[in-house]
């Protein structure tokens, strides 16, 4: 097993990424994001309850597809 630093292994993923052409932009990452087509009707219930919590409580919701 190969041990890594840490700043050596985060150089080496950001190395990665780029090389892949991996941005970490927000466009690309909503690319990426789960839609939530099989999600069932439980589960989007508690996303968008808590959705609602957040906007209730003014904090920023964490963004998901109920």
């Amino acid at each position: 097993m190969k041990c890594y630093d840490l700043i050596e292994y985060l150089a080496m993923q950001k190395a990665r990424k780029a090389a892949l052409g991996i941005m970490q932009n927000e466009a690309e990452i909503d690319a990426m994001r789960n839609k939530g087509a099989s999600r069932t009707q439980g589960k989007c219930d508690l996303l968008r309850r808590a959705d609602e919590r957040a906007v209730a409580a003014g904090q920023l919701s964490i963004k998901s597809y109920y």
